[in-house]
């Protein structure tokens, strides 16, 4: 059975971008995903962001999940908020691995199990864009 292509979709929301993404478990799609979600909140005006994973295949090792959130954490660091959604992780604690990661290095973000308590967390303390 050959893997789903790469897709990133971005839906502008009130208090946030909400960045879905669907593919293949890679380390570079990864990388990918958080570097044009990045931008995207930055080309948007955004500072909070629901990264919202849909990626098939095995799971990433700890060590090149800690790697790729690493490479990315300054950048996440600049975010206000990110609250990180992966329905059907290959590995349940692969997401607190990368939440723990991203912690250590200044980044505010958080796992929730589904899309609307991610939300609800994101639109806490909300003030429209002046």
């Amino acid at each position: 059975m050959q893997s789903p292509p790469y897709q990133l979709i971005l839906e502008e929301r009130r208090s946030h971008l909400h960045a879905r993404v669907i593919g293949e478990r890679t380390a570079a799609n990864a990388r990918r995903f958080l570097e044009e979600t990045y931008w995207a909140c930055v080309a948007n005006g955004h500072s909070s962001v629901l990264l919202e994973i849909h990626l098939c295949g095995s799971s990433l090792d700890h060590t090149t999940i800690r790697r790729v959130i690493g490479d990315y954490a300054a950048n996440g660091a600049k975010l206000r908020k990110i609250a990180y959604v992966q329905p059907k992780a290959a590995d349940p604690a692969a997401p607190y691995v990368a939440e723990r990661t991203a912690i250590d290095r200044g980044v505010n973000v958080r796992v929730f199990r589904d899309v609307p308590a991610a939300e609800r967390w994101l639109g806490e303390n909300w003030r429209f864009r002046t």
